[in-house]
């Protein structure tokens, strides 16, 4: 049998916690209206089809075994959380709301900077005492639950440095995060004489987001 496809205009009710009223009209004419219990797992279906009136049952069913980088929706989440990440850093770091972590981290907030103990409290401890802070992204990623952010970070360190953060969220909250930092060193002084910009393929996501 052919497959058919087309785009419907759903109408979606929530009667109470968990269940839903979900309906629309198809181009044939085709009208469909179902109950969706998520709570039990179970569907309920009608369809009147030239007057005819069809009743089904069926399961809901969670497709955890389809990867999440290879759906829509993984796409939505990394680009959900790397919004929450650069939100984030942008509110704690540059325009220095010392309760914006509270919306974006969420506790126990693990942290492998050695330099800093675990918490909120750390972070809100350092943000005050920055001078002269900058940081300049230069791109991002995200895979699953991890955001990635390259940047070259002023005020941080005695000289400029280029940090790699990667952060972990749970639930839309950033719960956990790594960086790795090097000295922001001139072209003319590295071995391959190569500025570090080089190793991008494309153009930068974000230029000058300060924290």
């Amino acid at each position: 049998m052919a497959g058919h496809a087309e785009t419907v205009a759903l109408d979606l009710k929530e009667i109470r916690a968990d269940v839903y009223l979900n309906s629309w009209t198809e181009a044939c004419g085709t009208t469909v209206s179902h109950v969706e219990d998520y709570a039990n797992a179970q569907v309920y279906a009608n369809l009147s089809v030239d007057g005819t009136l069809y009743n089904f049952v069926g399961t809901i069913t969670e497709l955890a075994d389809i990867p999440v980088a290879d759906s829509a929706l993984g796409s939505d989440k990394a680009e959900r959380n790397t919004e929450i990440v650069l939100t984030a850093m942008r509110e704690l770091f540059a325009e220095k709301v010392l309760t914006a972590a509270d919306g974006h981290v969420a506790e126990p907030y693990a942290q492998r900077r050695p330099q800093m103990p675990d918490g909120l409290e750390a972070l809100y401890s350092a943000a005050p005492g920055l001078r002269g802070f900058s940081w300049d992204l230069q791109r991002t990623a995200a895979q699953g639950d991890l955001v990635f952010t390259h940047s070259i970070v002023r005020g941080w360190a005695p000289g400029p440095v280029v940090i790699v953060d990667i952060f972990r969220l749970e639930s839309g909250r950033i719960v956990q995060h790594w960086d790795v930092v090097q000295d922001l060193v001139p072209a003319g002084s590295t071995a391959g004489g190569r500025p570090w910009r080089e190793i991008s393929t494309s153009p930068p996501a974000t230029r000058g987001a300060q924290r």
